[in-house]
């Protein structure tokens, strides 16, 4: 567990550094959106917020798959090789118990293009990319580093959030 925001900055930092080296290496035309932290328990995500709170401009929280995603707007940016990160997806701990406090994701989306182009241009440049397919919607993964990886996406998470959480729409697919 986290026990202050330089910490938490600290480990944001050394996973972004994983990041940029694969960004370095394959050059793909994205975006960087959020850094993602889980958490092993609800104590956790509640203790992690509240520390997280006190750095952001804003919090928006939902319920995705059974648990808490807080989707966090920081203060501070995190540098990386393909831009500014000023999000942090908080996830409180499955309805499984199968989550280990940890950074596991960066999230990336195509500066122009579909993201299936990205994966496509990748895998052209020798990249293993997994595909995986969630009942909230699907995402193509890149293991970059022990369990971290890059999360290819079609779009930046804050605009599905305002399409599909914060309309009047009744399609709720985040």
């Amino acid at each position: 567990m986290m026990k202050s925001i330089a910490e938490f900055y600290e480990g944001a930092q050394r996973h972004v550094g994983y990041a940029n080296a694969w960004f370095e290496y394959y050059r793909p035309k994205a975006i960087a959106d959020h850094i993602c932290y889980k958490c092993a328990s609800s104590e956790e995500f509640e203790q992690m917020r509240t520390m997280l709170e006190k750095e952001s401009v804003f919090v928006y929280q939902s319920i995705i798959s059974n648990r808490r995603i807080a989707i966090i707007r920081l203060k501070n940016s995190i540098a990386t090789t393909l831009g500014e990160v000023w999000f942090v997806e908080l996830s409180d701990q499955k309805v499984d118990g199968s989550q280990r406090s940890e950074f596991d994701h960066i999230e990336i989306y195509p500066e122009t293009g579909s993201m299936e182009d990205l994966v496509r241009i990748l895998e052209e440049k020798g990249v293993i990319v997994e595909k995986v397919s969630r009942p909230h919607h699907t995402t193509f993964d890149v293991a970059i580093h022990e369990s971290f990886k890059t999360r290819i996406e079609p779009e930046a998470l804050i605009e599905k959030i305002i399409r599909d959480e914060l309309t009047c729409s009744s399609k709720k697919s985040l």
